[in-house]
């Protein structure tokens, strides 16, 4: 199928596009939405190098109205595209999946397309997956944490087969998703992954703070503020 993937640019949405690959499909676009200004959780430019990377177009869509403006994308890239099924990085089971597959099979359903959540835990335990990311040859850093459970010095981690150990022991002390599937821990971005042609390099950035509040919660932001990132060569061992 050709088919389009909702991209953050983040490890789950990396993860569903190798698995969806890897099972024969093809990927015309990356599809992603800007939802306010700045963006802290995941940084554009960075997109635009995963895109490059991968060779696979990325769309960005500003979003007033969710629903409707996602609607509207999928609509233009399905007529332009031919597109004929959408993909999530959403880990089935778990997090703030089930909100956003009703979201994404009603409009399926309107525009007669597939749903794909090649990402799934089935007790609910998204450790696996993240484990999946790892062993998969996938580098995801930290580029936005909460303070509330993170300290300062996670600020720009990578998780790897060591990190990823500190990682669950954190999550499982303070009670929080170790994927962060419910958005509530961190953000992350890929910066190498079997299918990227190079690696993606942070250079300059400036760590800024930013609070989010509601009724029920309050969130402590602390997030890269990248003013420099580019492609390099993979390393290749010896």
């Amino acid at each position: 199928m050709k088919l389009v993937v909702h991209w953050s640019g983040g490890k789950e949405c990396c993860l569903a596009y190798h698995k969806v690959i890897k099972q024969g499909h093809q990927v015309a676009c990356l599809l992603s939405f800007e939802y306010q200004r700045p963006y802290i959780f995941h940084s554009f430019d960075v997109m635009g190098l995963q895109s490059k990377t991968l060779g696979t177009p990325l769309k960005v869509v500003r979003i007033k109205k969710a629903y409707e403006d996602i609607l509207g994308a999928l609509t233009k890239l399905k007529q332009e595209q031919g597109i004929e099924g959408i993909v999530t990085g959403d880990i089935a089971g778990a997090g703030c999946a089930l909100v956003h597959s009703s979201y994404y099979e009603s409009m399926a359903k309107q525009l007669d397309l597939a749903f794909l959540m090649p990402n799934v835990s089935a007790d609910g335990d998204t450790y696996g997956v993240l484990k999946e990311v790892i062993e998969g040859g996938m580098r995801p850093m930290l580029n936005c944490i909460n303070t509330n459970f993170f300290g300062e010095e996670w600020l720009g981690r990578i998780i790897d087969p060591n990190s990823i150990k500190e990682l669950k022991e954190l999550a499982d002390k303070k009670g929080i998703d170790v994927s962060s599937e419910d958005g509530q821990g961190y953000h992350s971005t890929v910066v190498e992954a079997p299918l990227f042609k190079e690696s993606i390099k942070i250079g300059k950035f400036k760590a800024k703070k930013k609070d989010e509040k509601s009724k029920n919660w309050k969130r402590k932001w602390l997030y890269m503020d990248i003013k420099e990132c580019y492609l390099k060569p993979k390393e290749t061992s010896k």
